[in-house]
């Protein structure tokens, strides 16, 4: 049941941040909305988060491309390709968010503009939380047959050495009699 949840939120995701990637990069899909994306990201640029900390503010035009072709590759690991790297691309989407809604509340743009990215955060959060769940049940899968095997084995060698008791005394026992 686990699994298939992981591969239904990772599919759903993906096709979403693929989708939203795409309307930064091109307006092939919408010229409106890649318009408010264009002027979306020249205000969330001047209240880059990394400001305080760099003193560098993006140019808002790389900014724009830079986030959407992060949210266009990890949508496609997130649907395609499994393992570990489809752990870091939900890290870094969950990052990805987070940066949005910190511009937002920055921007003083309200609950309103913030409840897209929230809602995200804790999508991915979930799958997140799911998948390592999973991998603490195998884990504790793998541990307890090991477990099972070993009392298997500890029962075989002392019904083993019991056997081997019962014939060696009948031995000894007749060598006591010559």
């Amino acid at each position: 049941m686990a699994s298939f949840v992981l591969k239904v939120l990772a599919i759903t995701l993906g096709v979403f941040f693929i989708l939203i990637g795409l309307l930064k990069l091109s307006p092939a899909i919408s010229s409106e909305l890649y318009k408010e994306m264009r002027k979306q990201y020249i205000r969330m640029a001047k209240v880059f988060p990394l400001v305080a900390f760099t003193g560098w503010k993006p140019n808002a035009h790389i900014y724009r491309k830079i986030i959407a072709s992060i949210e266009v590759t990890c949508g496609a690991v997130l649907i395609i390709i499994p393992g570990p790297l489809k752990t870091i691309a939900n890290i870094m989407m969950i990052l990805v968010m987070v940066n949005d809604v910190v511009a937002h509340a920055q921007i003083k743009h309200g609950y309103q503009r913030m409840s897209l990215p929230i809602v995200f955060i804790l999508l991915l959060s979930c799958r997140l939380l799911i998948y390592y769940q999973e991998i603490r049940r195998e884990r504790e899968g793998k541990k307890s047959k090991q477990e099972n095997v070993g009392q298997e084995n500890s029962q075989e060698q002392t019904v083993g050495n019991s056997e081997q008791r019962e014939e060696t005394m009948p031995q000894e026992s007749k060598k006591t009699k010559l």
